[in-house]
């Protein structure tokens, strides 16, 4: 005989009661997704609010497509800059308006603008490229050119502040096959402008540089070019071999060079982890779909694979950002999204449908900023 536990209308053991209870709890979601229009479905599928890492707080409309994005040391404002455009602009994004615009110079403003903020948050460096003055920079307090460094042989190509913002480092874009003793990354102090050092990296061509978080080493992302005679071949070819340059800013030497396996394409984007000793890089139209071929992470001290992450042919990685301290790793252009993982990148914790050509990280880490087409999005991360 089967006796009442005092649960209205459910007889039994009160096991039974409690499973029936969970049941419903755990059905329930999924009834409500059922009744969730095409459009949330879609979104839930996409995984954008997944784990909620990173929540959208500001959408901002550019007239231009967004290729360069830099956050002020707090947060408070962003520079972005266009290849279409004479002009950076500073956001005081959160009331969503201009509240400065910087004058860019030079024969061709059509080119691309690499932007970096010194960390005390008073210049602002553009970096661009076939242009009579091919690095400028401004003071955000009074909006003035403090500092010019003129075309002397290829444009710029990528910028960036040391962490104490004693110096800019910023790597020379050549067009051609250059001559070995051509020097390519330069250290110019920001009291004087003039070079501090600068250093050759033989037939090495470069268009993607990060700096470690103590300034003590510079990963230059690019490749080899030369003539080389493949194997059983008669014939010489010519050919670019993707390689890591790594420098060492305080001896000025270069102290490893890591080779891309064949088939790896030419660079995209590059990024030090600020927590551990480990250099992300990102190619431009990977060649086939495969194991570790679109990003690649390196231990920076053996030169050894360490992780990576395959992906469609034809894919772009336009940028890689680490969060200050190593949270995330934020990886721009795979399916024309953008994804979020864990610093470790073990995990990936969020997806954004959106294909972004430039990304910015606030220092502290809070903001995630997102140029794309005529608009920027800014997020905040949990």
């Amino acid at each position: 005989m089967l006796r009442n536990t005092g649960s209205r209308g459910v007889p039994g053991h009160p096991a039974l009661a409690g499973g029936l209870l969970a049941a419903a709890l755990l059905t329930w979601p999924l009834l409500a997704q059922a009744s969730l229009s095409s459009w949330a479905k879609e979104v839930l599928h996409l995984g954008i609010y997944r784990e909620r890492v990173a929540t959208l707080q500001a959408t901002l409309s550019e007239d231009h497509s967004t290729w360069g994005l830099a956050f002020s040391p707090h947060g408070r404002y962003l520079a972005a800059s266009s290849p279409q455009t004479a002009f950076v602009q500073l956001w005081d994004w959160r009331r969503g308006r201009v509240v400065r615009r910087f004058r860019r110079s030079g024969s061709d403003i059509e080119s691309t603008t690499p932007l970096a903020y010194s960390p005390h948050g008073r210049l602002l460096a553009s970096c661009q490229s076939d242009a009579d003055t091919i690095i400028q920079v401004w003071s955000t307090r009074t909006g003035a050119v403090v500092g010019n460094i003129p075309n002397s042989g290829g444009g710029c190509a990528a910028i960036a502040f040391s962490p104490q913002g004693h110096s800019l480092i910023w790597i020379r874009e050549l067009t051609y096959v250059a001559s070995p003793k051509v020097r390519q990354i330069f250290v110019t102090s920001t009291r004087t402008w003039t070079i501090r050092w600068a250093l050759a990296t033989g037939l090495f061509q470069s268009n993607a540089l990060t700096v470690s978080a103590h300034g003590h080493w510079a990963a230059l992302w690019g490749g080899q070019f030369g003539w080389s005679k493949p194997r059983g071949s008669v014939k010489k070819v010519y050919s670019v071999i993707p390689q890591i340059v790594l420098v060492n800013l305080t001896t000025h030497r270069i102290e490893r060079t890591v080779s891309m396996p064949q088939g790896t394409n030419m660079p995209g984007a590059v990024a030090w982890n600020p927590r551990a000793r480990v250099v992300a890089v990102g190619v431009q139209g990977a060649l086939h779909v495969g194991l570790d071929n679109v990003i690649r992470l390196y231990n920076a001290h053996t030169g050894a694979l360490v992780g990576g992450e395959s992906g469609p042919t034809k894919t772009w990685v336009t940028a890689l950002r680490y969060t200050p301290h190593g949270r995330y790793l934020i990886e721009a252009g795979i399916h024309h999204e953008v994804e979020i993982w864990d610093g470790n990148h073990h995990r990936l914790l969020q997806k954004i449908p959106h294909q972004a050509w430039s990304l910015a990280v606030s220092p502290h880490g809070h903001y995630l900023a997102l140029g794309e087409g005529g608009q920027i999005q800014v997020w905040r991360f949990r």
